[in-house]
């Protein structure tokens, strides 16, 4: 890695160092500046607020949904299932009636 002139280093730093170190910092202290804003403050708080409001609905909503699926659709499965094994039951009673009644 050749080293030109055009790069000039303060003492003690070294040439591997990124250049723009200096530059982000100045960047994170200006966002940190308007983020002292009243007005940013006040978003903040908003989202903040907006964020735990939606939390709590979307937490209420599937327990809501759940609870109903648990309550209202499983008992149906179940009774659906009962009447699909008691129509299989009778099929296979009528095909061995049928077997039987024909003489042989």
């Amino acid at each position: 890695l050749p080293i030109s002139g055009s790069l000039k280093f303060q003492h003690g730093q070294s040439p591997f160092q990124r250049p723009h170190v200096a530059t982000m910092g100045a960047t994170m202290s200006k966002i940190e500046e308007g983020m002292r804003k009243p007005r940013v403050q006040v978003a903040k708080k908003r989202m903040t607020k907006l964020v735990s409001t939606a939390w709590w609905l979307g937490g209420h909503s599937v327990w809501t949904l759940m609870t109903s699926v648990i309550v209202l659709a499983v008992p149906v499965f179940f009774e659906y299932e009962k009447e699909c094994q008691m129509f299989e039951m009778q099929a296979s009673m009528q095909s061995a009636q049928m077997a039987a009644a024909t003489p042989a």
